[in-house]
């Protein structure tokens, strides 16, 4: 049997018009359609723009889809990538519609129109938005997403004889949403038609008549609105029929007719790209006036500069005062997954070297980032920071350390001269070979002093520290108490009781002052204890019958007989009318060169604290040095015939 179909309320979906029996007409409820999505504290609240329904649609038909096209939204802010994708269950008429392209509807609001063909009430297909971040090329999860699907109708065509009621189209939505995990999320309904479904999926609840909204409306009887309550990276809206009704479209039973929805996405929560802003401040006045100052951030994965293009970022103004809207970045967006440093470059006459530079950062709350490294600084999404570097006129150092300058040798002997010694070259050098040798402890009363040198003029105000528990001192002068000055010098003041009483350095040592330069470290002091002193004097003796004319030809022999050499063994067999010549050998064991030395030999006497039992003269031949004549002996030195001391001169 035929079936024929009363036309009783037919309504093409492409021309949008309907014979209505009556005049009464009914207005279309047109709300407000751009709401402003609530955002949490500081993220920014956004929403797409008409270039993003631009780049994401297409006009063509099939479309070509829009794939990772960076989000412009509204606010100039967004760092999220966007894909469509369009996936098909079922199949579409072959010559039917099928276009998903931008579309201004009533009142400027900019959509997607899904505009298609199905062959079948079981078809369907979904149109899928992926986010990802534009930084990290990963999912991109956005919060309190928001959209509204328009024209959700229903167009009833007519019914048979048997009374079964046909439709062009019965629109039918659903809209799910994707954590980063994969897990589906459902939204929650904020808002529906009266006559749409409650839940998913949405469409008109009538089975008997028609709900016509009219193209490119925004007329609420046709509208859902939903929002996420979870970070989604991924939005699907599937768009079909209602399965449960019949459909007809010239001549053709079970084919739906064109049809068409308007996606419209009304929000979206992001925390905002990191933003950093970075300013020169001086605290004392420039050296000169013509010292200036450019700010530099730079990325460190290439060291370039990142501010390069940015004009306000060299100082101008004189003395401590920086001209407002000079020497900043500005508000500076940063990349997060970077990391940067701050610093500054040199303009006019500026020498680095002649200031100082402390970094401090705060948030956009007023918090002080505490833990700061200006050459590693990383920022996350949402962080607002306002960076200043405060150059001040950079202070003089003069440091250095009061060090035992025994090269660690163990076992300490004023005799040895054995390789522990003779082959350290650490040992007794005038040098602070850290970390073999170490600083000499505190004692009461030893004091370092830096004052002018002697000789200089002018008021200079001495300063006088002690060394510290490691044997380190410091002095630290601005630049207006060094003045002048071209030298200063620092002295040793050692305690009376000075266990470390011999010195290896001078106890006063001279720094010449350099143009920028203003650290002056290693002024180092060396001593050592007795027991380490670099000379060693070894005394040897020879007995001969008073006849010997040249002392030097007699050989030497420290193990052997006295009677025969030079030698350190006591004397035995010695008889009255004979005569000890005596031998003193100066051994240098240190490293450095020894000057003014001088050696005494005090004859033995009597009347000496010794008790000796007899008192010796000098006899001839009188004493000479063995190096060609050095040492020599002193004027006071004790003459032939007589008892007292020999005095070499200072040497060598």
């Amino acid at each position: 049997m035929k079936s024929s179909i009363e036309l009783s309320a037919f309504k093409s979906r492409v021309t949008r018009w309907i014979a209505i029996p009556s005049l009464l007409i009914l207005i279309p409820n047109y709300l407000a359609f751009a709401a402003i999505t609530t955002c949490p504290a500081g993220y920014i609240s956004d929403e797409f723009s008409s270039t993003d329904y631009s780049n994401l649609g297409s006009t063509a038909s099939p479309p070509i889809l829009g794939v990772n096209q960076l989000l412009n939204g509204l606010k100039s802010e967004s760092y999220t990538v966007a894909s469509n994708s369009l996936i098909t269950t079922g199949s579409l008429d072959a010559g039917g519609s099928n276009f998903y392209r931008p579309k201004t509807l009533a009142g400027n609001l900019q959509s997607f129109e899904f505009f298609q063909d199905f062959t079948n009430k079981a078809s369907s297909r979904t149109a899928s938005y992926t986010f990802k971040n534009s930084f990290t090329n990963e999912s991109q999860a956005l919060t309190n997403v928001s959209l509204s699907i328009y024209d959700i109708d229903v167009n009833y065509v007519g019914s048979t004889s048997s009374g079964t009621r046909y439709f062009e189209f019965s629109d039918q939505v659903t809209i799910t949403g994707f954590t980063s995990a994969g897990t589906s999320v459902t939204p929650t309904l904020i808002y529906r038609g009266t006559g749409i479904t409650t839940t998913a999926p949405y469409r008109q609840t009538t089975t008997t008549s028609s709900v016509l909204c009219s193209t490119d409306s925004v007329d609420e009887r046709c509208k859902v609105s939903v929002a996420f309550n979870q970070p989604v990276v991924r939005v699907d809206v599937t768009y079909g029929n209602n399965p449960d009704l019949n459909y007809y479209d010239f001549s053709n039973f079970g084919n739906p007719g064109d049809q068409l929805i308007n996606i419209v996405f009304d929000g979206y929560c992001y925390l905002p790209q990191p933003r950093l802003t970075y300013t020169k401040v001086l605290s004392s006045s420039r050296k000169t006036n013509t010292d200036q100052f450019t700010v530099q951030i730079k990325d460190n994965a290439d060291n370039s500069v990142v501010t390069s293009g940015i004009n306000s970022v060299t100082t101008t103004g004189s003395g401590n005062t920086v001209t407002t809207g000079t020497g900043t970045t500005g508000t500076f967006k940063v990349n997060p997954t970077k990391t940067y440093t701050l610093t500054e470059a040199v303009s006019g006459t500026t020498n680095l070297a002649d200031y100082t530079a402390l970094y401090a950062c705060r948030r956009s709350d007023g918090t002080t980032v505490t833990t700061l490294d200006p050459k590693n600084l990383k920022l996350t999404y949402g962080d607002s920071w306002t960076c200043t570097i405060t150059n001040d006129r950079s202070n003089y150092v003069f440091s250095g350390t009061v060090f035992n300058d025994n090269g660690n040798v163990s076992n300490p002997s004023k005799d040895d001269i054995s390789s522990k010694y003779l082959n350290n070259s650490l040992y007794f050098n005038g040098k602070y070979d850290s970390p073999t040798e170490s600083g000499i402890p505190f004692t009461t009363g030893h004091t370092i002093t830096l004052n002018k040198c002697a000789g200089d003029s002018g008021t200079f105000s001495p300063q006088t520290v002690n060394i510290g528990n490691d044997g380190t001192y410091s002095f630290s002068l601005t630049p207006a108490q060094v003045g002048s000055y071209t030298r200063l010098c620092v002295t040793q003041n050692e305690p009376s009781n000075y266990t470390y009483s011999v010195d290896t350095t001078s106890d006063v040592r001279q720094i010449n002052i350099i143009n920028s330069q203003y650290n002056y470290p290693s002024n180092d002091f060396g001593d050592v204890i007795q027991a380490n002193a670099a000379l060693v004097l070894i005394k040897s003796q020879y007995i001969h019958d008073c006849s010997l004319n040249n002392l030097a030809t007699i050989g030497v022999n420290y193990e052997g007989s006295a009677s025969s050499a030079y030698s350190i063994k006591p004397i035995s067999g010695i008889v009255p009318g004979q005569c000890i010549a005596y031998r003193i050998e100066a051994i240098n064991r240190g490293n450095v060169s020894l000057t003014d030395i001088v050696i005494k030999d005090k004859l033995q006497s009597k009347n000496d604290s010794n008790n000796s039992l007899i008192t010796s003269t000098l006899a001839n031949p009188i004493p000479i040095g063995e190096n060609s004549g050095t040492p020599s002996f002193a004027t006071n030195s004790v003459s032939i015939g007589n008892n007292g001391t020999v005095i070499t001169n200072t040497f060598p």
